[in-house]
């Protein structure tokens, strides 16, 4: 995955993870790594410090899915999509 960042080329590092709502929190997991919170910018928060702490500097793409498998029957008339979220991080 490449973009345009002030004139320059950049490939940026893509990681992936599952998004869901328990009783009263989210949950955000991938193989290597689950954090869990009351709000979604605690998520984007939690995510940010595990790159910091676990990669070198660069460029990441977070992609966050939802798991539409755990969407309450009632929510069915949204679409999946529409609970996906997508960040960059651009970590020095």
């Amino acid at each position: 995955m490449e973009f345009l960042l002030t004139g320059l080329f950049y490939k940026a590092m893509q990681l992936d993870f599952t998004l869901t709502f328990t009783e009263n929190q989210w949950v955000c997991y991938n193989s290597t790594f689950k954090t869990l919170a009351n709000t979604l910018d605690e998520i984007d928060d939690n995510i940010e410090k595990y790159i910091r702490e676990k990669h070198q500097n660069g460029v990441f793409k977070v992609k966050m899915f939802f798991d539409f498998d755990r969407f309450p029957l009632w929510h069915r008339q949204y679409m999946p999509h529409y609970f996906n979220r997508d960040l960059t991080f651009d970590i020095n």
